[in-house]
């Protein structure tokens, strides 16, 4: 085949690529499971209703910061959860438009959620912030983030581009305490600015990461407006795990912040609803989930670094919170199986090897992929053997999205412009490089 057809043929199934993933194509298996029934949301409500700090730990209520770009649905997500709780949207944080360039968020706000008009305040806040924007000095400052970190910042501070918390400032916080501080940070994303996010972006993301992982602090990342990253997932919201494009989304960002997998979150936010949606709420309760058991780990970790250490209670709590976070005495608890990537469209592999201006890209932050790490790489991209190669073998047969072969994928991914030298395997392109936080480094071959 000569060069001209070639480049035709490569044309053509790069249209055909890019029309599947517009339609949103769905996997018959779930990348991730979550059970899409009125019985699981009403066990997220009543669980997190009844969550609370370990009492020895001497904090009333944990602390979750939102950070992220303007206009991508921090304070959204507030109202989405605040919604839930309220029984009906509301919209008690103020929110931008698309048209918005500026931060609507201009104060650090911690937010309490009420369970129903009259009742207890939850056992957390949502703190909310002004937005990040491409320009260095707009926006919310990175260089700012560790006084609200250690908890030096008042409540309702009012920011400022130019910086303006330091420890002269009015109500500045001097000493402290744990309850101050915050426990578990939220990065919050646009699904659909992924792809195309800006270097100043990434470098303030890249800064804050750096800031809370130094001082142990958990990170979880959220995608939001999924709805409008696939046509699928506007439609029916549970449809969210079985979608390819929401899953290598995922990858994506997985790759360009330099995170797990598993810590990325995707949601849809109440923006245009005047009802509450059951799989919308079982969809943001299940992040929110994941984010009080990062912050009892966080807590976990300030007990074994304290004087006195963890102390079993006498009488174990009944709650649902920590029932669920308990083994059974006898039995064995049946999981079921979540397959990543299944067919090979979009695995984590061939994007990494194809987005410019990620961490993985740079010198400082490569990792190296394997079978355990934060982004699993399937044996037929990659080239490395694994045990799990024929159980993913045939899932890959039964998932085949129509007739778009792994290979085809990679054809047309190898279009873009990005200068990779293709001989070389993922493992040789970033030999070398620095792990992912909580990573299983490669064994050698």
């Amino acid at each position: 085949m000569g060069a001209g057809a070639s480049k035709a043929a490569s044309a053509a199934i790069n249209a055909k690529m890019n029309t599947m993933l517009s339609q949103g194509s769905l996997m018959k298996t779930e990348w991730r499971t979550l059970s899409w029934d009125e019985q699981t949301r009403s066990t997220l409500i009543e669980s997190i209703r009844e969550y609370k700090p370990l009492n020895q730990v001497g904090v009333s209520a944990a602390r979750i910061l939102l950070l992220g770009p303007v206009n991508v649905g921090k304070s959204s997500y507030f109202n989405t959860i605040n919604s839930i709780f309220r029984n009906h949207v509301t919209a008690q944080a103020a929110v931008g438009s698309p048209l918005d360039e500026a931060s609507i968020t201009t104060k650090l706000r911690a937010y309490q959620i009420r369970n129903g008009r009259e009742g207890k305040v939850l056992n957390f806040r949502i703190v909310d912030t002004m937005g990040l924007e491409e320009e260095r000095k707009q926006g919310f400052d990175p260089s700012e983030l560790p006084y609200i970190l250690d908890g030096h910042v008042p409540e309702n501070h009012q920011f400022d581009n130019k910086g303006n918390i330091s420890q002269e400032m009015h109500g500045y916080i001097k000493l402290p305490k744990l309850s101050d501080k915050i426990h578990c940070c939220v990065i919050v994303l646009d699904a659909n600015s992924i792809s195309n996010m800006g270097e100043g972006l990434l470098h303030k993301i890249s800064d804050m990461r750096g800031k809370i992982t130094s001082r142990g602090i958990p990170m979880i990342i959220l995608l939001t407006k999924i709805d409008k990253a696939c046509s699928q997932t506007a439609s029916n919201v549970s449809m969210v795990y079985r979608s390819s494009v929401i899953q290598n989304i995922v990858a994506q960002t997985s790759i360009k912040i330099g995170v797990p997998v598993s810590f990325i979150l995707p949601v849809k936010n109440y923006t245009h609803e005047i009802e509450l949606d059951p799989w919308v709420d079982a969809l943001a309760l299940s992040a929110l989930q994941q984010m009080l058991r990062f912050t009892d780990n966080y807590f976990d970790e300030c007990l074994s670094t304290s004087e006195t250490g963890y102390v079993q209670p006498d009488k174990p709590s009944s709650d649902l919170w920590t029932r669920n976070a308990t083994l059974p005495n006898s039995g064995q608890v049946d999981r079921p199986k979540q397959i990543w990537s299944p067919n090979g469209v979009g695995t984590p592999t061939a994007v990494a090897e194809r987005i410019p201006n990620s961490v993985t890209g740079s010198m400082l932050h490569r990792q190296r992929l394997s079978a355990n790490d934060s982004v699993r790489a399937s044996p037929k991209i990659a080239g490395v053997a694994s045990p799990r190669r024929e159980n993913l073998d045939e899932v890959a047969e039964e998932n085949k999205v129509k007739d778009t072969t792994a290979q085809d994928v990679d054809d047309i991914l190898a279009d873009d412009d990005v200068d990779i030298a293709k001989q070389k395997s993922p493992a040789k392109l970033i030999e070398g490089a620095l792990p992912i936080p909580g990573a299983v480094p490669q064994e050698a071959a």
